[in-house]
């Protein structure tokens, strides 16, 4: 029995790894709307960090009064000015499209009335600093749409938020686990499958593919996995009558510093010079390059700052 549950585990990890690095590969479109009145500095941030590094990821801008047509986004961001941007916002919304409309401070984001569903997809993202904007846009798109692993994959910035969403959801489920466990020892299988799912969930967040290197950090998941165990066994005897809420505590702290080393370890990777055959697919496809002079975004449709 034992066996075919190991076998079954396995299964399911290879299986979630291959519905990761599909997400990986997933096309992402995002529709950029630009105010030409928005603040320069916003624009400029989201224009730089709106740049793919995948044939994945989709970038579209247009100035408010003309949205693109065809293609269904993923997330549109409005970067608001002193257009009335209200009856924009309110198409995408009612069409089930995430909306995040940039501007400098919260008082400066437009009154929309919609109904409840569709205002539940606006958001705001305000930020007065540029250099703080992609944090900021990176959090809320990682929210609002449900291809956080392309998303992760196509546009660098987004890859923290992403990740962090990951780990966090990974460890309360494990802690569910930890605390939920009726047989002793049932929960480790549980917790171990779903921290080697968390890995290639990351491994595709940051763009990478099956590698021999996956097969390494598999292997790290599973010690760690039997280290926490082994504390929490050590716990559970110095502290009779907690068992469940230390299981609980253990699932969850060792499932967020197992994603964090993950995380860290990607990171590191990345930070190193890169070979040839690590250089991404191809530039982002974009309606305003990132070569072009700075006034890109916020001259769209010919009208001046």
């Amino acid at each position: 029995m034992a066996r075919k549950v190991s076998f079954g585990r396995v299964a399911d990890v290879a299986h979630a790894g291959r519905v990761a690095f599909r997400g990986r590969d997933e096309r992402v479109v995002i529709h950029v709307l630009v105010d030409p009145l928005c603040p320069r500095g916003l624009a400029l941030a989201t224009r730089r960090a709106l740049a793919a590094e995948r044939l994945g990821g989709v970038v579209e801008v247009a100035p408010v009064g003309a949205p693109p047509a065809g293609e269904r986004p993923d997330a549109a961001v409005v970067l608001a000015g002193k257009s009335d941007v209200a009856e924009l916002v309110g198409s995408y919304a009612r069409s089930g499209v995430p909306v995040g409309i940039v501007v400098e401070g919260a008082l400066d984001a437009p009154a929309i009335e919609l109904p409840e569903q569709a205002a539940a997809l606006v958001g705001v993202v305000a930020c007065s600093e540029p250099d703080a904007l992609p944090d900021h846009l990176a959090s809320w798109l990682a929210s609002a749409t449900d291809k956080g692993i392309a998303l992760a994959a196509n546009f660098p910035f987004c890859r923290r938020a992403v990740v962090d969403s990951l780990v966090a959801r990974c460890a309360v489920e494990n802690a569910a686990v930890g605390a939920i466990s009726l047989i002793p020892g049932s929960d480790l299988p549980v917790m171990t499958a779903n921290q080697a799912k968390l890995a290639l969930d990351i491994a595709a967040a940051y763009g990478r593919g099956v590698e021999p290197s996956r097969a390494a950090e598999l292997a790290g998941v599973v010690g760690g996995g039997l280290l926490w165990r082994a504390v929490a066994r050590t716990l559970v005897g110095m502290l009779p009558g907690v068992g469940v809420l230390l299981k609980a505590g253990v699932g969850f702290g060792g499932t967020m510093a197992t994603g964090n080393a993950l995380r860290l370890r990607f990171e590191a990777e990345l930070a190193r010079p890169a070979s040839p055959a690590d250089e991404p697919e191809a530039p982002a496809i974009l309606l305003a390059s990132p070569d072009a002079d700075d006034d890109g975004y916020v001259q769209i449709g010919g009208s001046a700052e």
